[in-house]
């Protein structure tokens, strides 16, 4: 069985000071610059120069042109690599930076796990994913887990704020999530640091991929 290749990247922006995120920030591209420079918070400038670090990361391991490379914005918002294969996603979330690029579509979500609102989960889970949450030893971790596969699944297909989130239903089956309905997507999970990440493909074949997350540092 031939494998294929997902890789994600987590970057710790804690990590930067002015000093570096100013000569970071020189390095990227304009548009990023542009977006960066609209922000109010540091912590929001940081988080986004975070992502573009990432980018240029994921296309120099795949063997593509930073500079050369265009990014595409979808209708709700899902960017992607103009004329090239493969796919990507990222998210930030606390002090976190993450993004996945694989040949196949994706989306992905980081969240760190805090004390989770009852409110919230009723007005976006459903009725049986609210009575799990219910159930549950550990409502924060259930509660960011239910919410991270979530987003991750309408970043992939690529709806994001165009689909509600107690819309369709989180299933487990034979130990695998899945999508009520929606076999042909399936889910990678992760625990980092407390905090909750869940990345979403477009294939029903997850075994045949190879995954890895880089934590990756700049100064």
């Amino acid at each position: 069985m031939e494998n294929k290749i997902i890789k994600s990247y987590l970057f710790d922006v804690s990590s930067l000071n002015d000093d570096s995120f100013n000569k970071l920030l020189d390095s990227v591209k304009q548009y990023r610059k542009d977006k960066i420079k609209k922000l109010a918070l540091m912590k929001s400038k940081y988080l986004s120069l975070g992502v573009e670090l990432l980018i240029r990361k994921a296309l120099e391991d795949f063997g593509l042109d930073y500079v050369k490379t265009e990014i595409e914005i979808g209708e709700f918002g899902k960017p992607s690599f103009k004329n090239s294969k493969y796919f990507f996603n990222t998210s930030h979330s606390g002090k976190y930076a993450f993004l996945v690029i694989s040949d196949v579509e994706v989306g992905c979500d980081i969240e760190e796990v805090k004390e989770y609102k009852p409110r919230v989960a009723e007005r976006f889970f459903t009725e049986k994913e609210n009575h799990y949450l219910e159930l549950s030893n550990d409502k924060n971790d259930l509660f960011y887990r239910f919410w991270t596969l979530k987003e991750s699944y309408v970043k992939c297909i690529g709806k994001g704020l165009g689909i509600s989130l107690n819309s369709f239903e989180m299933n487990n089956k034979d130990g695998n999530v899945v999508v009520k309905g929606k076999k042909e997507y399936s889910f990678i999970e992760q625990d980092y640091d407390g905090y909750k990440i869940s990345i979403c493909l477009k294939t029903k074949e997850k075994e045949k991929y190879l995954h890895n997350t880089s934590l990756i540092e700049y100064r």
